[in-house]
């Protein structure tokens, strides 16, 4: 043990700690970032060149099935072994849990990834197909489990936009392994069931800030704004504005900007309107160029939410025009939160007022209101939210011939 280097030494408890939470090794396990030269060195001479990957973020990992390809079981415990004798820890014991390989499997995964409890209960429903698949590929089928708690894991927290090349890049060594495939499908049914409120027709990869590349977070915005950036200004949008014509700003144009200011000819401040679907959005242009117009086109990406958040304090008031089922008051929720904006056209008043020309809710929509009201207490638009599922709701496209004029 006195011969490890520090960097080699943590490298082999952390290999240790992994074979001790999975019962097996597999994958791809980061060693880490950007070593010096003298550690890399160190690195290479312990594993030898083969098993190890060097990305293009300077990381280097170490890749077990090639360290262990051609050993067979003994070979690899007797390996094991060996490394526990060098970090002077203890190998595990009897495993205390259930010995048959689903249950071991399933509460290791729920010991690992503790918030992922959905996924934990949907997979102790579904035992039989679990048990078939491991008695076919037990590593294989381990370590994808693993990863799959590993990315969903990340994504809970994250809230940076990340390419699916990335998110494979960086937790299977592959940035073409999420594009397609089993895995990328089990990850998709976990984060659905950690969003089991997300109408089924909303991306849940765009919930959790996945994208297919940085070019399609796009806002539509009809504003007199100039924006500053890189130390000085850009006022196209406003150009845009004066021809009476709408931008389309993507995440490039929004990465940087540090503040921006409206071009008002009166002295008192403009309303902001955020508008959730295209038909409604384009009669507002045709009605209301004295507003300030932000199209979220359904569920807001990280570029309406970013003009959003710069716009609102510069307005005299928020307001939101959405449909009242569930999904509309959610979207006017997340930009809620963000800053507080009020309904309009679909608020309490509207909804009563127009109760005839209300749909019924589909059952996908009464459960996912029900569990809206159920989990969310505090929800700002509760009142709407409960007459709609009493009553029904109100559409923007089929309804525009219900409001005779701009102020209503």
């Amino acid at each position: 043990m006195n011969n490890l280097s520090r960097q080699i030494r943590q490298i082999l408890i952390k290999i240790c700690k992994r074979h001790e939470k999975r019962g097996s090794l597999t994958g791809v396990m980061k060693l880490g970032q950007d070593p010096a030269e003298e550690d890399r060195r160190a690195i290479e001479n312990f594993f030898g060149l083969t098993p190890l990957i060097n990305t293009s973020k300077q990381e280097i990992k170490l890749s077990f099935d090639r360290l262990l390809s051609g050993k067979n079981e003994e070979e690899i415990t007797d390996w094991l072994k060996n490394i526990y004798q060098q970090t002077g820890r203890i190998p595990p014991g009897p495993v205390s849990l259930p010995d048959d390989a689903v249950s071991l499997l399933l509460n290791q995964l729920k010991l690992t990834f503790p918030r992922l409890n959905p996924v934990h209960s949907f997979l102790n429903q579904h035992k039989e197909q679990l048990s078939r698949k491991l008695c076919k590929q037990p590593a294989k089928i381990r370590e994808q489990y693993f990863t799959a708690g590993k990315i969903v894991d990340f994504l809970l927290e994250n809230d940076k936009e990340i390419t699916l090349s990335e998110l494979g890049a960086e937790f299977c060594a592959s940035s073409k392994s999420l594009r397609r495939g089993e895995m990328k499908n089990m990850i998709e049914l976990w984060l659905r069931l950690l969003r089991v409120d997300l109408p089924p027709e909303q991306g849940i990869w765009e919930e959790f800030m996945v994208i297919r590349d940085r070019l399609t977070i796009t806002a539509l915005i009809f504003a007199p704004l100039i924006y500053r950036k890189n130390g000085r200004e850009y006022d196209w949008i406003n150009q845009l504005h004066q021809a009476g014509e709408p931008a389309q700003v993507n995440w490039f144009h929004l990465d940087g900007m540090t503040s921006c200011r409206l071009v008002a000819e009166k002295k008192s401040k403009t309303s902001l309107i955020t508008c959730e679907n295209e038909a409604p959005f384009s009669r507002l242009l045709r009605e209301s160029n004295d507003k300030i117009l932000l199209f979220t086109s359904g569920f807001p990406n990280r570029a309406v939410c970013k003009l959003y958040q710069f716009l609102a304090p510069l307005s005299a008031n928020c307001r939101h025009w959405g449909d009242s089922d569930p999904a509309g008051l959610r979207i006017a929720a997340i930009l809620n939160a963000i800053h507080p904006l009020n309904l309009w056209r679909c608020d309490i008043a509207t909804l009563r007022r127009h109760k005839t020309k209300l749909l019924p809710l589909t059952e996908n929509q009464v459960n996912a209101a029900s569990l809206i009201l159920n989990s969310y207490q505090d929800f700002p638009f509760a009142e709407e939210l409960n007459f709609t599922l009493k009553h029904g709701w109100l559409e923007q496209e089929s309804r525009l011939k219900v409001f005779s004029s701009p102020a209503e």
